[in-house]
C-alpha cells in the first residue's frame, strides 16, 4: 500500500512539474495585465518590416576594450558585443515590462508563481549550426550564477534550481512565490552554448571569437581600437515577429577614441554616422544649420520617457562621508539654475527624485498607500520624511546666501566639524578634503562648479579627470569618494532596485550599490517591489523607497534630460514611430536610394519626436 501511495504521489508531482494542469503555453508575458501584442502579431509597432537590409552603421566610443564577454566583472567588453547573443525572450520597448518569445518559443507559467518553464524554439541555432537545447539554457543559468558578474549572481538569488525536463523544455523552480518578476528576469538571460564553454575558462577576457546565437557575428578586431560585426544572413530568428524590421545593417562598426574632444570633428570628417549628444554646449553652439547642411547631417530631439536622474553619488563607505549630515551639507554647494543656465543652456530639468521626470517620482508628503510601507519604520526614519516634501537645497535657497550657508554650517557642526583657518576640521584636526572622479569634460565642468560652492563652506574638493577605462575599474573596485552617476531605471522598477541599494552586495567589487547604502528599511522596501500585484501598488512602493533614499542623502539628485538629442548621417533612417522606453537603434536602416535633392535638404530642420 505504501508503495502504491508513493507511486501515486510521484505521478502527481511529476505531472505538476511537467505542466499537466492544462496551463496554457504563452507567446509572451507581462508584469501586469496582458501583453500589448497578441499571439500571431507581425512586428513591433516601432519597427518597419519593409526596412531595407544593407549598408554600414559606424559608431564612436571613448576608451578601450579587452574582451568579447560582457557577462563578467573582469575587463571591459567591446561595444556591440550584446549583438552576438540571443536571450530566451525579447523585450518590447513600448510597454513598461512585457517580453515575447525568442529562443523560448513558449512560456509555461505557474499560476501561483512557484515555477516557470520555457519551451525552446526548435528553429533556434548557434552560429556553428548546433541546435539550442534545454541543456544549453540550464548550462547558461548555472554558469552565470556561479562565474558571472555580481549582477547575475545576485539577480538569480531567488531561483532554487533549473532542470531539464525534456530536450526542449527547461523548468526553473523558485525559492518562494513572492517575486513576480522572476519569469521576466530569466527571460532576459543570454543563452550560451554548452558545447563551446564547458571546457573553457569563462571569466577570462580576451579576443577568441565565441560561438553565439545572435543576429551578428564578429567580423574584424583591432584590439583596443575598433571592432566590427557582420550581419548573419543565416540568422535563425530573422523572420520572427520580434525581429522583423530590426538588425538591418550588413555591418556594425565601433571605432574607439581616446577622449571626447575629437569626436565632433571626427563626425564632420565622416568617420562615423551617429552620436548621442549629451553636452549641451556642443548641441547649442557647434551645430549651426549651415554646418549641419554642409556635412549632410540630421539633428533630432526624441522624447525620453525613462526616469534617468543624474546624481552626485557619495561613497558612504569612506570615513568623511559616513555621516548623513555631512552628505546633506554638500547639497548646499549645488546651484542648479546657475549651472543649467551658464553651462547647459537651460536644457536640463531639476531633479528632486531618483526617478525624476516620471510617475515613479515621489512628491509632496507620503500618501496613505506609501505609509503602509513606511509607518512600520517610523522610529528609524527622519521625522521630516512624514511631514515635509523633500527639497534639494538649491530648489529652495540660492547657493551661497546667508541662510543657505548657515544651514550647511549647522549640519557640519552637528557632525563634529568646525572652521579653523577657513577650513573644516574634525576633532582630530583632519581637514575635510574630498576627491571626485570624472571621465568627461562635461562632468568636469559640473564638479568644478560644485567645488567653488564647497570652498565657501571650508570644504576642499579635488577633481580628478581619468580615462573611461580607469573609471570603470575604479568604480568596480569602489575606489572613489564622489562621482556623477545615473542609476539606469526602467519604467517598471523591480529586482534591480535591490542591486542598486541593497546591503547584501554592498562591499563586493562590481556591486551596483555605488553609494554603499546599508539600511534595513531600504532592504525591506526594495525587496518588496518585485512582489507588487498591481501598477498602483508598485508606484506606492517605489515612492516609499524614493523617499527613504532622498532623506538618507546617499546621493544628491541633480537633473534629468527629457529627451535624447541625436546627430546622425542623412543616409540613416528610422521608423516614424519611436519606442517610449528606449533609443532602439536596431530598428534603423541605411537609405541606399536617397535622391541628391533630398540629401541637399538634410539638417535644414531640427526634428522633434514625441
Amino acid at each position: 500500500m505504501k508503495r502504491l501511495v508513493a507511486g501515486i504521489f510521484l505521478i502527481v508531482t511529476s505531472s505538476l512539474a511537467w505542466g499537466a494542469e492544462n496551463i496554457p503555453l504563452k507567446h509572451a508575458i507581462s508584469l501586469y495585465g496582458e501583453p500589448k501584442y497578441h499571439k500571431g502579431f507581425e512586428h513591433f509597432d516601432y519597427a518597419n518590416p519593409d526596412a531595407p537590409k544593407g549598408g554600414e552603421f559606424r559608431q564612436a566610443v571613448t576608451g578601450q576594450f579587452d574582451s568579447l564577454t560582457p557577462f563578467v566583472d573582469r575587463g571591459s567588453a567591446a561595444a556591440g558585443s550584446d549583438l552576438l547573443y540571443d536571450s530566451l525572450l525579447q523585450r518590447s520597448w513600448d510597454e513598461p515590462l512585457s517580453k515575447y518569445g525568442l529562443i523560448a518559443q513558449f512560456i509555461e507559467l505557474d499560476p501561483d508563481n512557484r515555477w516557470v518553464a520555457y519551451h525552446i524554439n526548435p528553429k533556434a541555432r548557434f552560429n556553428d549550426g548546433h541546435k539550442v537545447s534545454a541543456s544549453d539554457v540550464k548550462f547558461s543559468f548555472d554558469l552565470l550564477r556561479e562565474k558571472g558578474s555580481t549582477f547575475y549572481r545576485h539577480f538569480y538569488d531567488d531561483i532554487e534550481k533549473a532542470e531539464v525536463t525534456a530536450p526542449m523544455r527547461v523548468l526553473f523552480t523558485f525559492k518562494n512565490n513572492k517575486n513576480r518578476e522572476l519569469p521576466l528576469i530569466l527571460g532576459q538571460m543570454p543563452i550560451l552554448p554548452e558545447h563551446y564553454w564547458k571546457d573553457r575558462h569563462f571569466p577570462s577576457s580576451g579576443f577568441e571569437v565565441p560561438v553565439t546565437s545572435g543576429p551578428y557575428q564578429v567580423d574584424k578586431i583591432n584590439p583596443g581600437r575598433s571592432i566590427s560585426y557582420k550581419r548573419d544572413e543565416d540568422y535563425w530568428a530573422q523572420d520572427l515577429a520580434v525581429n522583423r524590421g530590426r538588425y538591418n545593417f550588413d555591418r556594425m562598426l565601433f571605432e574607439y577614441y581616446g577622449n571626447e574632444s575629437v569626436l565632433l570633428e571626427a563626425m564632420f570628417s565622416n568617420q562615423y554616422d551617429f552620436r548621442l549628444i549629451t553636452d549641451p554646449t556642443i548641441w547649442n553652439t557647434q551645430l549651426s544649420e549651415n554646418r549641419i547642411k554642409k556635412y549632410r547631417l540630421v539633428q533630432e530631439v526624441i522624447k525620453n520617457h525613462n526616469p534617468q536622474t543624474l546624481t552626485l553619488a557619495y561613497n558612504t563607505r569612506r570615513p568623511f562621508l559616513k555621516d548623513a549630515r555631512v552628505r546633506e551639507s554638500l547639497g548646499y554647494a549645488f546651484n542648479f539654475k546657475q549651472i543649467n543656465d551658464h553651462l547647459f543652456f537651460g536644457m536640463y530639468r531639476p531633479a528632486e527624485s531618483f526617478f525624476a521626470g516620471s510617475e515613479l517620482a515621489a512628491s509632496g508628503i507620503p500618501s496613505a498607500e506609501e505609509l503602509k510601507w513606511l509607518a512600520p519604520f517610523q522610529q528609524q526614519l527622519p521625522e521630516a520624511l512624514f511631514h515635509d516634501p523633500f527639497k534639494v537645497p538649491d530648489s529652495r535657497l540660492a547657493s551661497g546666501d546667508r541662510l543657505s550657508m548657515a544651514s550647511a554650517l549647522r549640519l557640519l557642526k552637528q557632525a563634529g566639524w568646525e572652521i579653523k583657518d577657513n577650513q573644516q576640521v574634525n576633532a582630530m584636526g583632519e581637514p575635510l578634503v574630498l576627491n571626485a572622479l570624472v571621465a568627461t569634460e562635461e562632468h568636469e565642468k559640473v564638479l568644478l562648479s560644485i567645488k567653488d560652492g564647497l570652498s565657501r563652506l571650508g570644504i576642499t574638493l579635488n577633481v580628478h579627470r581619468i580615462d573611461p577605462l580607469q573609471m570603470v575599474a575604479r568604480l568596480r573596485e569602489l575606489d572613489f569618494e564622489l562621482v556623477l552617476h545615473v542609476y539606469r531605471h526602467t519604467a517598471s522598477p523591480g529586482t534591480e532596485q535591490v542591486s542598486f541599494w541593497g546591503s547584501e552586495t554592498v562591499d563586493q567589487p562590481g556591486t551596483r550599490n555605488l553609494s554603499g547604502v546599508h539600511s534595513p528599511v531600504v532592504d525591506h522596501i526594495a525587496q518588496l517591489i518585485p512582489s507588487a500585484t498591481s501598477r498602483k501598488e508598485l508606484l506606492s512602493m517605489v515612492h516609499a523607497l524614493d523617499r527613504v533614499l532622498l532623506w538618507g542623502h546617499y546621493s544628491l539628485p541633480l537633473w534629468y534630460s527629457p529627451s535624447w538629442n541625436v546627430l546622425y548621417r542623412d543616409t540613416l533612417k528610422h521608423p516614424e514611430t519611436t519606442p517610449l522606453y528606449a533609443l532602439d537603434l536596431s530598428t534603423w536602416w541605411y537609405q541606399t536610394n536617397k535622391p541628391p535633392s533630398a540629401r541637399a535638404n538634410a539638417g535644414s530642420i531640427l526634428k522633434k519626436v514625441d
